[in-house]
């Protein structure tokens, strides 16, 4: 496993790039723009999202549970971060920080792959301050079309084993409703870029009730 994250954590940018240029990338301008106050990542990885989010975030906590992603991130947030930051060594569903730490967590392209999205989205209700809000981008199970989706079971299992725990049939919508969590905001669509097993998303905003 560690080899094999080893090579996950060095191809990983270069594997994404098509997909960032086409929409990734604005995705995340429009959406972390808007992040403010306290505010944790999970499964920061590489630190992809370290240039978007603006001077209205007072501190920011980094969170990646695995090693070699995260000695990418520290290295990014070192030449290219000036806010307040720290990273923690934490995955999704177990980050030692008080209850109400924030007022926002953000969440893109992690709860496809953390091994149970029940308990991590468990801890971000947790962490978040009455009416904080998670952001999240997620790739999701193609649920609006049924050839697309026979395709995700078909190549799932294949996908986890390759792809450090990535789910191609998580029905992570109905997950963030499950957690307690209101939409404030989301945006069902189509990513272009990448492999078409993964081109269903969901983008948006969840708040905790106050």
């Amino acid at each position: 496993m560690s080899i094999k994250s080893y090579f996950m954590a060095k191809v990983y940018d270069r594997s994404m790039r098509g997909m960032e240029c086409a929409c990734l990338a604005e995705w995340r301008a429009n959406l972390l723009s808007q992040a403010e106050g306290d505010v944790l990542e999970i499964g920061s990885g590489t630190g992809g999202n370290l240039s978007y989010f603006s001077d209205s975030v007072s501190n920011l906590v980094l969170s990646e549970p695995d090693p070699h992603m995260r000695v990418q991130l520290i290295e990014k947030a070192e030449k290219n971060y000036r806010g307040e930051y720290c990273v923690k060594p934490c995955g999704a569903d177990e980050i030692d920080l008080p209850n109400g730490s924030f007022d926002a967590v953000v969440s893109t392209l992690v709860l496809c792959s953390v091994p149970s999205q029940s308990a991590s989205l468990a801890e971000i209700r947790r962490l978040l301050r009455p009416g904080g809000a998670l952001f999240f981008i997620e790739h999701v199970v193609a649920s609006d079309d049924p050839g697309l989706f026979r395709w995700q079971r078909f190549w799932n299992r294949f996908w986890v084993f390759m792809c450090g725990n990535c789910h191609l049939t998580r029905d992570t919508e109905q997950a963030i409703l499950d957690a307690g969590l209101e939409f404030e905001s989301i945006d069902r669509t189509r990513s272009n870029g990448g492999p078409a097993i993964v081109s269903s998303w969901i983008r948006g905003i969840a708040r905790k009730p106050t």
